[in-house]
């Protein structure tokens, strides 16, 4: 995993010189016009579109892939495409989540999780070895569960440990640590045994995603990074002065706009 990191890190700093203020640096490579509540990545820059119950993939150079759809379970309130060969569909109004393979036919069972008991199980994620992460609001705890979905690791009341509100709005598994974003206080960060880390301190954001030692947001329409061993924030220049949410994979900028779908690649 080392020397993709490496071409990542050199993918990153392509895109983002900090404070730059020439876009000329970026190349669009195509646009998806879509309606799309949000969207997210793969490791091999494809890109998922949720619509209502609709998830739509697209490659790199915007052809449509595959579609999967199914109105038994309502809208499709996220997904985890971080392992492309098991994809997670989370349908939170029914406390259910299916996978999906690369072509975006079912892999495996649903799993309901009010029948494992998890009640209010309001936030999951994939995690390592064919695992899940899951927030449970009912016990305001971190769980992670095996692939029998037996409990593996758990953080005990996380309002209490902390003596924080908790109102925890996306999850995410990445490079053996736990990001929880409470927009209240920050991302509280785990390790992947459920031991609380730290809080990266920014607020009210609308989206993240880590990578090596940083974690980028946006915060409107700027795109910035901590890093997480210094504690320094840097901010950078995008091609687009208004996005809604953006995604970083092989050296491939995704944005989403009110249009669609827009990729960028650096200019050569």
């Amino acid at each position: 995993m080392k020397h993709v990191n490496i071409f990542l890190i050199i993918a990153l700093l392509k895109f983002f010189p900090a404070f730059s203020q020439d876009t000329s640096k970026f190349e669009l490579l195509t646009s998806i016009q879509t309606d799309a509540d949000f969207f997210t990545t793969d490791n091999q820059s494809n890109i998922y579109v949720v619509k209502a119950n609709v998830l739509t993939k697209f490659d790199k150079t915007g052809k449509l892939l595959y579609k999967y759809s199914d109105k038994n379970f309502g809208n499709i309130s996220f997904v985890d495409a971080s392992n492309m060969l098991k994809i997670l569909v989370f349908y939170r109004n029914y406390l259910l989540c299916i996978f999906l393979d690369n072509t975006l036919s079912l892999n495996g069972e649903p799993i309901s999780f009010d029948k494992t008991g998890f009640l209010q199980a309001q936030l999951i994620c994939s995690s390592h070895n064919n695992g899940l992460w899951i927030y449970d609001q009912q016990n305001l705890e971190l769980v992670r569960v095996g692939q029998s979905l037996e409990r593996t690791q758990q953080t005990g009341n996380l309002a209490a440990l902390l003596s924080i509100n908790l109102h925890p709005d996306y999850l995410i598994e990445y490079d053996n640590k736990v990001y929880l974003n409470n927009p209240e206080t920050g991302i509280l960060i785990f390790d992947i045994y459920g031991t609380y880390y730290k809080t990266i301190p920014v607020k009210n954001i609308k989206q993240f995603q880590p990578f090596g030692n940083q974690v980028y947001y946006n915060t409107g329409n700027e795109m910035k990074a901590y890093n997480l061993q210094t504690a320094d924030e840097s901010q950078f220049e995008m091609p687009l002065r208004e996005f809604k949410n953006f995604r970083l994979e092989m050296g491939i900028l995704t944005l989403q706009t009110t249009e669609g779908i827009q990729l960028y690649t650096a200019a050569k």
